[in-house]
């Protein structure tokens, strides 16, 4: 049997793990991504645990057919690197070339970790039998894939798919962290969500105190602590919690309007532990801005694995699109 080693390079984890050519996990591990070092730091983690992982389960490269990647991007689609990322202070990283060197192989697959995340979900997941599916990330980062038309969208760099780049506010919005003003992931993605409600309360200028308030003050407000007052019914964590649903749904609806989805299916830390919070209300808003029959919407079939799995995916049944930017067919 050949085995495919699937890869998750985020903004806060970085994800190696081995497949079976059915998309069934054997192993994988998780450590934190690395923030400093030279172009091809991260490939040679990648590399170190791979071969650890193919040690624990008795296995050689040998038996590799090929290694599939989804990272943050934005992307160099061709070379296979990532260039300028906004969320990782290792802002430019090589992936494609370092590992076919690794691992002697033309079969390393590079893609946006939402694109992959899209192509999984199309062959194993909810999307099997659509030809018009969206995934949405909501974790460090807010990021897309996108088939249409049974084709995935890849652009003439591999960032067609930036959805969390989309302006939600373009009056005195805050700014992300790619530098620009009033981007849906600066409001209401894991890196955003303090600024946010730091923004709102200076803006707003609330004259009761909560408990909200006073870890804000306090320098110790943490998005999970933000939505553990939620769930408690914090008064001004509420409020702002709303206006976050409303965010999210402009959000969504932008790319109802854009894509003419199907499906749209929905992963990431920061959406998956808060479902409830941000995406079922948000959802029930979407007739406010859409002009599109709105699609389904659920959570991904994949889960957490739903980068890993799709980054497998892309080994197993790589996208034609893909192997024409990287002369193999």
């Amino acid at each position: 049997m050949k085995y495919v080693i699937a890869v998750d390079v985020g903004a806060t984890n970085l994800r190696v793990g081995i497949y079976t050519q059915n998309c069934e996990t054997l192993k994988s591990v998780t450590i934190r991504t690395p923030t400093e070092g030279g172009p091809d730091s991260i490939s040679e983690v990648i590399h170190e645990l791979s071969i650890k992982l193919l040690s624990e389960l008795r296995l050689n490269k040998h038996e590799i057919v090929g290694i599939g990647v989804g990272t943050i991007g934005p992307l160099n689609i061709k070379k296979g690197e990532v260039v300028g990322t906004p969320n990782l202070p290792l802002r430019s990283f090589r992936l494609r070339e370092p590992l076919m060197e690794f691992f002697n192989t033309d079969n390393v697959f590079v893609v946006n970790d939402c694109v992959a995340a899209v192509w999984g979900e199309k062959l194993f997941g909810h999307g099997a039998y659509l030809n018009n599916i969206v995934y949405v990330t909501i974790s460090t980062g807010i990021g897309g894939g996108v088939i249409v038309d049974n084709n995935l969208l890849l652009g003439k760099d591999g960032n067609a798919h930036e959805v969390g780049h989309v302006v939600v506010n373009y009056n005195g919005g805050l700014r992300c962290n790619c530098g620009g003003i009033g981007h849906w992931e600066a409001y209401a993605s894991g890196s955003g969500i303090i600024k946010f409600v730091k923004h709102y309360i200076e803006s707003r200028k609330p004259t009761r105190s909560t408990t909200l308030y006073e870890l804000l003050r306090s320098d110790s407000l943490t998005p999970e602590r933000f939505f553990d007052l939620v769930r408690s019914n914090d008064e001004l964590a509420n409020e702002i919690c709303y206006e976050l649903c409303r965010i999210n749904a402009a959000g969504l609806a932008s790319i109802i309007n854009v894509y003419d989805p199907e499906l749209i299916t929905i992963g990431g830390s920061v959406a998956l532990a808060n479902y409830e919070l941000i995406i079922e209300p948000a959802i029930s808003q979407l007739h406010l801005y859409t002009i599109n029959r709105a699609p389904e919407i659920k959570p991904t079939k994949l889960g957490k694995e739903a980068v890993l799995k799709g980054a497998a995916s892309l080994v197993i049944k790589p996208p034609k699109r893909l192997l024409e930017i990287y002369n193999m067919l």
